[in-house]
């Protein structure tokens, strides 16, 4: 068994991209370094103003860019093709014995390459429940075929893609959450509730989401006017951007409710822990979903969670112990939830303190990094 490993990590989406799978991608390397294994991560990069070099060391990881040109469309042609020649080159400069790719299709693509080492790839994707539901399971044999083993973050992803690959080994392994810089903090909340102009009586209920159809956002929006027809102290905060802004900004134009909403795009992760530290409650309105990261970042500041039940969801939040669960799909389940939720202040401060217990003792990165390696080292060939 190699005691201290080189791993490949391959992202496509990875910082200063916004997002789950980006934020992943940074801890897993992190903790995986700080255990003293090597990481290099091939990724992409869009980078018009040339600000970020292409290469660059993040704390002990090697970040390894492949530019890729203003055509959005063939980005990830661009990044499949410039891709596979970098690993190659990279597999020249160094022995390593795991490579670990994290999307679907384009990273599967560049991995497709003669390796000695074991090859894992972590199931985050919500294209592949896509294509679960419709069967199209020859797509996912040929971009997977070449894995020794898949990490999946959810009960769901683990199960479906095993029933695809019954010879393959799959573990069930959460994302995780960095306890040393989200945790609950009184001079985060004061000086940011100060500057979003809310008051110490107000009730921030928060998402901090990809304003995209499969996280539920439009349901969530559909359930702020009941929320705040019914409590006059709720102030509502929508942390990130997507393809539905436009459409959410609309909805809180029409109904009048621009002084009950603060929508802030383009919110990077290091300084999230202001704006979790603000709420009082954060709602996750997935349609599906992993194990959401921003929901243990939430619970790893003291926020108890309403989240739907769908995915990996279920796995975090425990029923009236750190949260709730509504059925998806349901503005008015939302509302209720939260409604529920902020009846009781002293019933909300205790689920997130338990919120924030279940968090350090299950979800920390330092815990996924072991298991994970864990696990490449069980499958490593002889």
């Amino acid at each position: 068994m190699t005691e201290k490993l080189n791993v490949l990590m391959v992202s496509d989406d990875f910082y200063p991209k916004v997002g789950g799978i980006a934020a992943h991608v940074l801890e897993i390397s992190r903790a995986i370094s700080e255990l003293g294994h090597q990481v290099v991560l091939l990724t992409k990069i869009y980078d018009p103003k040339n600000e970020l070099p292409e290469e660059e060391y993040i704390g002990n990881i090697r970040i390894v860019r492949v530019k890729v040109s203003n055509r959005r469309k063939i980005r990830a042609l661009e990044f499949m093709y410039k891709g596979r020649r970098k690993i190659k080159e990279l597999l020249k400069e160094n022995t390593f014995q795991v490579i670990h790719w994290h999307k679907l299709i384009a990273d599967s693509i560049i991995t497709k390459i003669p390796f000695d080492g074991v090859k894992i790839f972590t199931n985050h994707s919500s294209t592949f429940l896509n294509w679960y539901e419709r069967k199209k399971f020859g797509r996912c044999r040929f971009l997977l075929g070449h894995m020794d083993g898949v990490i999946a973050p959810s009960l769901e992803l683990t199960s479906k893609i095993g029933t695809i690959f019954p010879d393959k080994p799959a573990l069930n392994i959460s994302n995780g959450v960095d306890v040393s810089k989200f945790y609950p903090d009184t001079m985060m909340r004061g000086i940011m509730r100060m500057q979003l102009g809310y008051n110490s009586s107000d009730k921030v209920v928060m998402i901090a989401r990809r304003l995209e159809e499969k996280n539920g956002v439009m349901y969530f929006t559909q359930s702020i006017p009941k929320m705040v027809d019914n409590d006059p102290t709720i102030q509502i905060l929508i942390v990130g951007s997507g393809s539905q802004e436009v459409a959410i900004r609309t909805f809180i134009e029409e109904k009048n409710l621009e002084e009950r909403v603060t929508i802030i795009p383009g919110v990077m992760n290091p300084e999230m822990p202001y704006y979790f530290n603000v709420a009082d409650l954060v709602v996750l309105p997935s349609l599906m979903e992993a194990t959401s990261i921003a929901g243990l970042e939430a619970m790893a500041c003291g926020k108890p969670l309403v989240g739907t039940d769908v995915g990996g969801i279920p796995e975090i939040i425990t029923p009236h112990e750190t949260g709730l669960l509504v059925p998806a799909r349901s503005a008015e389940a939302l509302a209720n939830g939260v409604l529920e939720m902020l009846v009781d202040e002293n019933k909300r401060l205790d689920m997130g303190e338990k919120a924030l217990q279940s968090v350090q003792e299950n979800f920390a990165w330092s815990e996924i990094a072991r298991k994970t390696v864990a696990f490449y080292q069980q499958h490593l060939k002889a």
